[in-house]
């Protein structure tokens, strides 16, 4: 069994020999492995066989990238959406976020809502036809990666903006939630038609925080739901998956995100109280699940730690099928190249059935 059977028959929680693995990984973390033995011409889903590879097209408004300011180890910058943030120049950190585009409904009407309209164009047809072939040829599960409505639609109006329009102007904020998804369904039959076909759509939303979600479970219900609903259906139509991330405490959307069809849920944050020995007791037979092991535990280099979460998780998470191994979160700076294949050489042991 390939790579892409073993990841589709657990998703579909059927038998299999072993968990798939996979892992997220900071661009610090690519440069330090590489300089601690990872040979340049691999990334590091080749040199640790993952069994998951992306790729992605722009879904921005595709403004051009501008340089505002350098000064003080800080750069400030305006990115493809129109987005003006702050950065530290030596080491990859969240952005501080300091101003956004759209600043008013008639500005998306009339300015913005035409950009976010679908043209192959979009699309660097060689790049990613390369990169799909690439996956194709190593037999990988290979996945769409794409920002979900509400993740598109901060970069536009900022992330407090977006949940006060929540309320104070619902039919706006449907409305960019409304041209973002045509974006991504657009886009999606595109890549179809142009045989290139993904297996799984790989949806990233933060929908949650550690104390649970940004909003009220009447406001998913009515505002955000269905437009995941329309994407889940498109995918499932194709034959394809759809894997849905959300970091923090995502529990109380569980169950509408099991009522449209997500297939399985990524990553699990430990530090948000996401636990998967609870989530596989209470939702293993209705939904498959990827990550929980603590990133921390690598940041540290706890070797003990880690093969104690290991141990302690594995067993229950993959009774019955239905889970992928990943980390909490992408692997942090700091971890060295032999504490992150000890931790994998673990996981492939106990991760057989």
């Amino acid at each position: 069994m390939n790579s892409k059977e073993l990841v589709k028959n657990t998703l579909a929680r059927n038998p299999v020999d072993r968990i798939p693995v996979y892992d997220s990984f900071w661009n610090e973390v690519k440069a330090d492995f590489h300089n601690q033995g990872v040979p340049g011409n691999l990334t590091l889903e080749e040199y640790f066989d993952l069994d998951i590879d992306m790729f992605w097209f722009e879904q921005s408004f595709l403004l051009p990238e501008k340089t505002i300011e350098e000064k003080d180890g800080l750069r400030t910058y305006s990115d493809s959406w129109g987005t003006v943030n702050q950065v530290i120049i030596s080491q990859q950190t969240t952005p501080g976020l300091l101003n956004f585009a759209v600043q008013s409904r008639s500005e998306w009407e009339d300015e913005y809502k035409t950009l976010l309209k679908y043209s192959p164009e979009r699309i660097n047809w060689d790049d990613l036809k390369h990169r799909y072939d690439q996956i194709r040829a190593r037999e990988k599960y290979s996945v769409l990666s794409m920002l979900d409505p509400f993740e598109a639609a901060w970069h536009m109006v900022g992330p407090e903006e977006q949940l006060m329009l929540m309320v104070t102007d619902p039919e706006f904020l449907t409305d960019i939630y409304a041209a973002n998804t045509q974006l991504i369904i657009d886009g999606w039959v595109d890549l179809i038609k142009n045989d290139i076909k993904p297996d799984g759509l790989w949806l990233y939303g933060d929908i949650a925080y550690k104390n649970g979600l940004l909003f009220s479970p009447k406001h998913y219900q009515e505002l955000l739901m269905p437009f995941h609903a329309r994407l889940v259906d498109l995918v499932h139509e194709s034959g394809a998956e759809v894997i849905y991330h959300s970091d923090g405490n995502l529990s109380t959307a569980i169950p509408y995100l099991i009522e449209i069809g997500v297939d399985c849920l990524h990553p699990l944050e430990v530090k948000a109280g996401m636990d998967i020995l609870e989530l596989k007791e209470l939702y293993g037979d209705q939904i498959c699940m990827i990550g929980n092991i603590d990133a921390r535990l690598y940041q540290d280099n706890d070797r003990v730690g880690l093969e104690r979460e290991i141990r302690t998780k594995l067993p229950t998470a993959m009774e019955n099928g239905g889970y992928i191994y990943h980390s909490d979160h992408s692997i942090p700076p700091g971890t060295t190249l032999d504490t992150y294949q000890f931790g994998l050489d673990l996981v492939r042991k106990i991760g057989r059935y």
